[in-house]
Parts: C-alpha cells; structure tokens; sequence
C-alpha cells in the first residue's frame, strides 16, 4: 500500500445506530474508529415560529447525531461503507451521509511510523 492508499472515511449517522455501526466495524476487523457527538440537520428542515414578548422568534430544531471517523487502506473502502449502510438504514430520511476522503500523509504520533504503517503499527519497533 502506498501512502496515496489510504482514504477517510467518514460516516454521519443517528446516535441510535452508533452501537450497530460500532459492531459492524468492529465484525469486519476495522481496529480504530474515532466518535464525535454532534447536533445538526439535513434537508428536512424543521422550523419553528412563535411570538413570545411582541416579538416573533424562531428555532430550528437540530437532532442528535455521531460522526465516525476511520482511516482504512483504499481496497478496504467498499467492504467498509457498506458495512456502515447496512448497520445504520433504516430506510427514512435522516439517515446520515458517508464521505470518503483521500488521505496524503498520516504520522503516529507515538511510534513517529507514517502513512501505511500506521494503519498496521508494528508496536514497540520505533521509539
């Protein structure tokens, strides 16, 4: 694998289906993903308007959401997305994006090991 091999994957989806992605992933041998919580909207914007105090005032109604972030090699990309398709559908609106990214350089930061051999640290080799 060269460093030009590796891609981002990264997958927005309902906090309810965090667990069934997280054991997707883990069920294809994927070792290291990265969660962030996070609140947005899509498409289906829901606004809400009241007049409160002589004054109209507005929200936007915002869900729950988590991104996953995992770096894999390129050959890995389809088995990877597919596995999140399927552990997070549930066929409706909302049910996230999935974005792959092209990956120029990657550094462990506790081995110092770049690009392909950080996705396959030799532990303990480097200091």
């Amino acid at each position: 694998m060269s460093q030009s091999g590796m891609r981002q994957i990264e997958a927005i989806v309902s906090s309810t289906k965090f667990p069934a992605v997280d054991k997707a992933l883990r069920d294809i041998g994927v070792s290291g993903i990265t969660m962030v919580e996070a609140r947005g909207r899509g498409r289906d914007k829901v606004i809400t308007t009241s007049f409160v105090r002589g004054k109209w005032t507005w929200t936007t109604d915002v869900v729950h959401r988590v991104i996953v972030n995992v770096v894999v090699d390129a050959g890995d990309v389809d088995k990877v997305v597919d596995a999140i398709v399927k552990s997070a559908s549930t066929k409706k609106v909302g049910d996230g994006k999935i974005f792959v990214h092209q990956i120029d350089r990657a550094i462990d930061i506790s081995t110092g090991e770049s690009d392909d051999h950080t996705l396959n640290p030799s532990r303990g080799t480097k200091k």
